[in-house]
């Protein structure tokens, strides 16, 4: 099925298109950064370089929120197979609710990795699945808080209007939010990187995959972070700390952390269909995407459209 961008023109599409296809090789390092690729009005890719000897790949969509008709949205519930959600990929949640870019959401049950390569993975796509931690769409409570949930689900992004989002601790935000989302651990509090010793020193450590979401100081801009891993020679991953590096570089004061690992994904939306960003990496299938229950999207018009 083709897609059309909101807009942006074959023409406008194929020179975004090539020059996110030129910054998606493995990152070599240098001083320059990747330029910013315009996307759809108040929306830009970069694909970040690595200074190191560890080979990563980062992709970067930074999101103006103050942009007319920018707006961020998470997954509808879908309690029609018992649970709260039906697992979908990122790229066919993003097809099927008309975003124009997502990420995949927070931790998830029942879960299984499966074997390499197989089909013997859980949650199937369109199979029942719950979140942890609390989740609302368009006001409606999707997940409840859950109180007695690992430490690592410690903070929820809060979305009440288009420029209104904030990540606060534990899993409430407070009367009349639009949209939420639970996840962790929160990384960056005003400035303040947060320890994630407390809770689970090993899963902080090691690389992985990640994804991540981050706001500058006065909470007008959004930075969508995914890391690559698991990849040898492509990308190795990131640990938390290295996560919050890339967080802190692109300028965000507050941060949390999403789902990892075979659900790091990052999709927008093309005149031929989603466009994955990133090379997420699921039944240890380069370029795999993993089904998993709830996403974080962008609605955004097309590139200049809130012109005279």
């Amino acid at each position: 099925m083709n897609l059309p961008i909101n807009g942006l023109g074959r023409l406008g599409l194929a020179s975004a298109l090539f020059a996110i296809a030129a910054c998606s090789t493995v990152p070599t390092p240098g001083p320059v950064l990747a330029p910013w690729v315009p996307l759809f009005e108040g929306v830009s890719h970069q694909t970040l370089p690595v200074q190191g000897s560890v080979p990563m790949s980062i992709q970067v969509l930074r999101i103006d929120l103050t942009a007319p008709g920018v707006s961020l949205v998470v997954t509808p519930g879908d309690a029609s197979d018992g649970h709260e959600y039906r697992a979908l990929r990122t790229s066919e949640v993003l097809l099927a609710q008309d975003w124009q870019a997502a990420v995949n959401g927070g931790y998830f049950l029942p879960f299984s990795g499966g074997s390499p390569g197989g089909d013997d993975y859980i949650p199937q796509p369109g199979q029942g699945t719950d979140v942890s931690g609390a989740a609302i769409h368009d006001g409606r409570v999707v997940s409840p808080v859950e109180p007695d949930l690992d430490r690592r689900v410690n903070a929820i992004l809060c979305i009440w209007r288009e420029a209104e989002v904030v990540i606060v601790d534990g899993q409430d935000c407070g009367p009349g939010v639009r949209e939420a989302m639970a996840a962790g651990p929160r990384l960056l509090r005003d400035g303040q990187r947060l320890s994630y010793e407390a809770f689970d020193a090993a899963y902080g450590a090691a690389r992985h995959p990640r994804t991540a979401v981050g706001l500058d100081t006065r909470r007008r801009v959004a930075w969508l972070v995914t890391v690559d891993g698991r990849q040898p020679g492509f990308s190795e991953g990131a640990s938390l700390d290295e996560l919050t590096d890339i967080l802190v570089s692109l300028g965000a004061r507050d941060a949390i952390n999403l789902d990892g690992g075979g659900s790091t994904t990052m999709v927008v939306q093309s005149a031929n269909g989603p466009q994955v960003l990133n090379r997420p990496i699921h039944t240890a299938v380069p370029g795999r995407e993993r089904p998993s229950a709830n996403h974080l999207g962008v609605r955004a018009p097309a590139p200049g459209s809130s012109q005279p």
